[in-house]
């Protein structure tokens, strides 16, 4: 999807977007750019993720608890432990429940809808989605 940003403000965050189906990484971009300005990345499994997340440094990641290649768990304290991801945050999404040990820094169960999508994303980014004029 392209990103249209209007003239006058800032550029949306960096979203990352981890997950082994083609379907729900369309499903969530599709949600973000609802919700305004974002650029987002996709990767389709774990590994390209933390490649991706690296390369990007993105303001926030949402990951498939079970994504191909890592699992969260593994994802999350490989990104934690390098000085250069360690303050990204994660939101892990899973057809699962809620784990008993804590997974990333959010999470939501599928089936979720937008507006609990946006919740997490906001409170995660400290900030809502909504365009911010520049200054």
């Amino acid at each position: 999807m392209a990103n249209q940003q209007p003239t006058g403000f800032l550029p949306g965050p960096d979203i990352l977007i981890a997950d082994g189906s083609a379907d729900m990484r369309l499903y969530i971009e599709g949600c973000l750019h609802a919700m305004g300005p974002v650029h987002v990345v996709q990767a389709a499994d774990g590994r390209a993720a933390l490649h991706l997340a690296r390369a990007v440094q993105p303001a926030l990641i949402i990951a498939e608890r079970m994504m191909p290649g890592l699992s969260a768990r593994i994802f999350c304290r490989a990104l934690h432990s390098d000085p250069q991801t360690r303050g990204i945050p994660v939101l892990v999404i899973s057809e699962e429940a809620r784990p008993s040990q804590p997974v990333g820094d959010g999470f939501l169960t599928k089936p979720f809808n937008a507006s609990g999508l946006q919740a997490e994303v906001e409170r995660l980014l400290g900030r809502p989605l909504t365009p911010q004029r520049l200054p």
